[in-house]
């Protein structure tokens, strides 16, 4: 019990590394990580990762707003923010977080979190969350796979309440501008605003316990 306890504490406490590093991309935003309860079953866990994830947003908003900004659930499972606030919420293991902004500044945001991948596990991934070009480029790098795969759910998270239309991950690629800036390119028309060829700027960081990514919409 005490070295799974140690182990919670150790992957959370390596989560923040990359949480300080996202709040220092995005200060106008407000970013806040809860720890859930795992123990039991599917269902149990589910529940408490959602708990978590709300008290995660709960305290992000309080932070950004200075009152009380709990999510609702829509119908669809994800979250509906209060007035004048925009965010999202991510899951991995025993960690839920939230990224919260205002409106004002940002018209999405986009947060995700996933464990490392190991080789096998990437090499399943890969045909499935990257397009063909992708692969090409990355092959099956765990690495590469865990950050193309993830930086997609922060776009469809910032994305898909905007245009209200889902879209998979063939939708978009990553890319490396000149060797060394990340974009996400669309690669086929999702609304008039947002056409094939668009490119989006996604925050990556890998970290110990992970990877994390974010995705902001200006206003």
């Amino acid at each position: 019990m005490r070295a799974r306890v140690a182990k919670a504490r150790a992957v959370y406490d390596d989560w923040q590394v990359a949480l300080g590093q996202l709040r220092a991309a995005l200060p106008t935003c407000r970013v806040a990580m809860r720890s859930a309860d795992c123990a039991g079953g599917a269902r149990e866990r589910r529940a408490a990762q959602h708990d978590a994830g709300r008290r995660a947003a709960a305290a992000a908003g309080m932070d950004l707003t200075g009152m009380s900004c709990l999510a609702g659930r829509g119908a669809d499972g994800a979250p509906e923010w209060p007035n004048g606030l925009c965010g999202s919420i991510s899951h991995c293991g025993g960690c839920s977080v939230a990224m919260v902004g205002a409106l004002a500044h940002w018209s999405g945001l986009g947060i995700d979190i996933e464990q490392h991948l190991n080789t096998d596990i990437a090499a399943e991934i890969a045909p499935v969350a990257l397009t063909q070009s992708e692969q090409d480029e990355f092959g099956c790098d765990p690495l590469q796979v865990a950050l193309a795969f993830s930086a997609k759910e922060s776009l469809f998270k910032a994305l898909n309440p905007l245009i209200k239309k889902r879209f998979d991950f063939d939708a978009a690629e990553l890319c490396w501008a000149g060797g060394c800036e990340p974009q996400l390119r669309l690669v086929y028309d999702l609304s008039p605003e947002w056409s094939a060829g668009r490119t989006i700027q996604p925050i990556l960081i890998p970290c110990r316990a992970g990877v994390l990514t974010a995705v902001a919409l200006s206003a």
